[in-house]
C-alpha cells in the first residue's frame, strides 16, 4: 500500500534526512519551547530534498534574516517580560515575515490577530484605528493569548504544553480543545486541517535555519541566507516523481511589500506585564569549551569551502573521540558577516570566535588563529 505524504510526515522526514547526514546517522535532539519534539524516518531523502530546493525559491531567508536584527530584539523583550519561551519569536515569521500583512480571514498586524481576540486582550480595533499594526501593542496581545492558551489546556487537561498552545495559535482555543478531548493531549498524532498540522513544524524549522544555520546548507546546496536559490527549473521528472501539493504549507508568505512605519521605542512604564505563567520542564543543557586553532590559507573564502579545525585539547562528545592534535574539518557558510561551520557533530559542537558566540569572522579565518569548539550536552 502506497502511504501518501502528509506535510507533517513530510516535515518529519525533512528533520531525520538533515539531521541523520550531520552526526554519523545520529539524530539530534529537537526542541520547541522546551518540548522534545519526535523525529522519525519514512521517505526517500532524494524525492523529499528535490521538493523542500523547490520551495526554498519562493522565500527571500536573506531579507527575513535581515529584517530579524531589527525585530527580534524588541520580541524577545516581551517575551522575556511576560516569562515565555523565547522560541516564540519565530512565530512572527511564519505568520507574517513581519510584514503588517491581513489575510482573508480577517487577521492582521505581524501576529495575525482576529479582530474579536485583538479586542479581548485589550487593542482598539475599529475603522479608524487598528491597534494590531502596533508592534508593540500587537505584540503585548499575542504574548497574552499564549499564556492564556497555555494556561487553559493546563487547567482543562493537566498538561503543560507549548506546543498545544501554539497549535491553538493557528487553530484556534477552541477547536484545539474540541480536537484534545476526542483524540488526546499529542499534537503529534492527531489528525489535523493540514494547516494547523504543519504549523508547529514551520515555526521549528524556521529556529532550525536560524540557530543552526551550518548543519543545512549542504542539504540545500546554496547559502539560503545570502539570496534566492540558484535558478534551475523543474524537470519533467521532478514533478513526475514528487508530491509538490502536500509541501506548499511550508511555503512562508515573504512579501517585500513594508509598513512605512517603524516601531516605537518600548514603554512599558504602564503596562503591568504580570502574566503568571508555570515553566516547563526543559532538558538540562551543559556546554564546555574545548581550545582550537583555524588551520590552512582562506584569502579567496566562499561558501562550501572546507575549513580545518586542529584541537589543542581532546573532544569528547558522546561515542566519538578525537585527540588533541588532531584535525577536523566542515564546510562553512556566509552568515551576517561571519562564517559558521559544520563540523560534522551536529548541535553538540560549535565553532565560535573566541567567546560563546558562534561563528568566526571573515578576517578572523587564517592559520594559526585560536578559535573555542562549544561542546554542549542535552541530558536526558
Amino acid at each position: 500500500m502506497i502511504v501518501k505524504p502528509t506535510p507533517v510526515r513530510i516535515l518529519l522526514i525533512f528533520f531525520y534526512v538533515f539531521l541523520s547526514h550531520q552526526s554519523g546517522g545520529q539524530v539530534h535532539d529537537i526542541l520547541f519551547c522546551g518540548e522534545k519534539i519526535p523525529v522519525s524516518s519514512g521517505f526517500v531523502a532524494g524525492k523529499l530534498m528535490r521538493v523542500i530546493k523547490k520551495q526554498m525559491r519562493f522565500i527571500n531567508m536573506s531579507n527575513i534574516r535581515s529584517d530579524s536584527k531589527k525585530y527580534f530584539p524588541l520580541i524577545e523583550d516581551y517575551l522575556m517580560r511576560t516569562n515565555l519561551p523565547q522560541d516564540f519569536k519565530y512565530l512572527a515569521i511564519v505568520e507574517s515575515a513581519f510584514n503588517n500583512a491581513v489575510s482573508k480571514a480577517g487577521a492582521a498586524g505581524f501576529w495575525q490577530l482576529m479582530p474579536n481576540t485583538a479586542r479581548e486582550k485589550g487593542l482598539m480595533v475599529n475603522e479608524l484605528v487598528d491597534e494590531r499594526n502596533n508592534i508593540n501593542k500587537a505584540t503585548y496581545a499575542a504574548c497574552k493569548v499564549l499564556a492564556d492558551y497555555y494556561k487553559l489546556i493546563y487547567n482543562k487537561y493537566g498538561i503543560y504544553s507549548w506546543v498545544l498552545a501554539t497549535a491553538a495559535y493557528n487553530f484556534g482555543i477552541g477547536n484545539i480543545t474540541k480536537v484534545i478531548s476526542r483524540q488526546g493531549t499529542n499534537y503529534f498524532e492527531m489528525k489535523l486541517n493540514d494547516e494547523t498540522a504543519a504549523y508547529v513544524y514551520k515555526i521549528i524549522a524556521i529556529k532550525e535555519l536560524f540557530e543552526y544555520p551550518e548543519l543545512y546548507m549542504k542539504d540545500f546546496g546554496y547559502n539560503v541566507f545570502a539570496g534566492k536559490s540558484p535558478a534551475s527549473p523543474a524537470t519533467i521528472e521532478d514533478l513526475n516523481e514528487t508530491d509538490t501539493d502536500a509541501f506548499n504549507s511550508i511555503i512562508v508568505n515573504a512579501s517585500n511589500e513594508k509598513d512605512s512605519s517603524h516601531p516605537a521605542d518600548i514603554n512599558l512604564s504602564d503596562t503591568a506585564l504580570t502574566t503568571a505563567i508555570i515553566p516547563v520542564n526543559e532538558e538540562s543543557v551543559t556546554s564546555r569549551y574545548i581550545a582550537a586553532s583555524i588551520r590552512g590559507k582562506y584569502k579567496d573564502f566562499h561558501d562550501g569551502d572546507l575549513v580545518t579545525i586542529e584541537l589543542r585539547e581532546s573532544l569528547q562528545v558522546r561515542n566519538r573521540f578525537v585527540r588533541k592534535g588532531n584535525t577536523i574539518k566542515g564546510p562553512g557558510w556566509i552568515i551576517d558577516d561571519k562564517v559558521f561551520i559544520d563540523l560534522n557533530f551536529g548541535r553538540s559542537v560549535a565553532l565560535c570566535d573566541g567567546s560563546s558566540s558562534k561563528g568566526v569572522s571573515l578576517s578572523a579565518l587564517k592559520d594559526g588563529v585560536p578559535v573555542l569548539l562549544k561542546v554542549t550536552n542535552i541530558n536526558d
